[in-house]
């Protein structure tokens, strides 16, 4: 099958796109490595890009660390415009379920970070994403099934039903390795209810396999969302679904900037999604 070509900014777009990275990256060194840059070049566009759009960082909102204000806004609904115009969405989502991501070889994808559903709204309706997964385990409060949560400027559309379940290298772990509450607050309350005794993964370190190797080593378990993984997955990483617990049940939603100048872009990307969910291994 032939795959389009890599997404690349425009030469007016490259300094944003980095500020972008580093602001999603979290860090100057993350950055680097994901843009493919010498950390050093990271910094001096972010220093230009403070300086010549006067950026505050003690101004904007949390997801925006080294600054923000009208004209950054402006100039990131523009860029957003050029990656649909180019067909590729740059869409986030947390390390349990990049994998839907990884299927779409249209998708500008991020690295993978948890954060609450709040934090990934703020990330669509600034113009540093376009698109977002959220599991309901990371919004503030449940939900009725019939109910979308809301943002202003935002379309939340669902996905489907992917469970989570525990693993772990033994079936007898009673701690859990978890993500920093302020991310997932609905699946602390869930497992503090079964009695888990709950061990938070630091904000700087969200590397999948470093969380894995983490938890394995002191005995730990943690939530994966085992039908995007198969058995042999499991198998090869000496872990084991703690039978014993239900799975923890959640909802996906896609948040969408509310207007933008791709609609079918848009609905072509939500088939997909809900299509990959159908169709994830662990459900057939």
């Amino acid at each position: 099958m032939c795959h389009p070509p890599r997404y690349s900014p425009p030469s007016p777009f490259e300094h944003l796109h980095i500020l972008d990275l580093l602001e999603l990256t979290g860090s100057q060194a993350r950055a680097g490595v994901e843009l493919a840059m010498h950390q050093s070049t990271v910094c001096r566009s972010l220093r230009l890009m403070q300086e010549q759009f006067h950026l505050d960082p003690r101004q904007g909102p949390a997801v925006c660390r080294h600054g923000h204000n009208a004209c950054l806004q402006q100039l990131r609904l523009a860029y957003r415009e050029h990656r649909l115009m180019a067909g590729s969405p740059r869409v986030g989502t947390d390390p349990l379920h990049h994998s839907l991501l990884l299927q779409e070889p249209t998708l500008q994808t991020v690295p993978a970070r948890f954060r609450s559903s709040r934090q990934w709204a703020e990330l669509v309706g600034h113009g540093l994403l376009d698109g977002a997964i959220v599991s309901s385990w990371c919004h503030g409060r449940t939900l009725p099934a019939a109910q979308l949560p809301l943002w202003d400027g935002l379309r939340t559309l669902e996905l489907g039903d992917l469970p989570l379940q525990l693993v772990a290298a033994s079936c007898d772990a009673e701690r859990v390795l978890l993500p920093r509450r302020a991310v997932a607050p609905l699946l602390h309350q869930h497992l503090e209810n079964r009695r888990f005794i709950l061990e938070q993964q630091s904000q700087a370190c969200q590397e999948p396999d470093a969380s894995l190797k983490r938890a394995r080593d002191r005995g730990w378990a943690l939530p994966l969302c085992t039908p995007l993984l198969t058995g042999r997955w499991l198998a090869q990483r000496k872990l084991r679904v703690l039978a014993s617990q239900a799975p923890l049940q959640q909802r996906l939603w896609l948040l969408l900037p509310q207007h933008n100048a791709s609609g079918r872009l848009a609905d072509r990307l939500v088939r997909q999604l809900r299509a990959a969910i159908a169709r994830a291994p662990g459900l057939r």
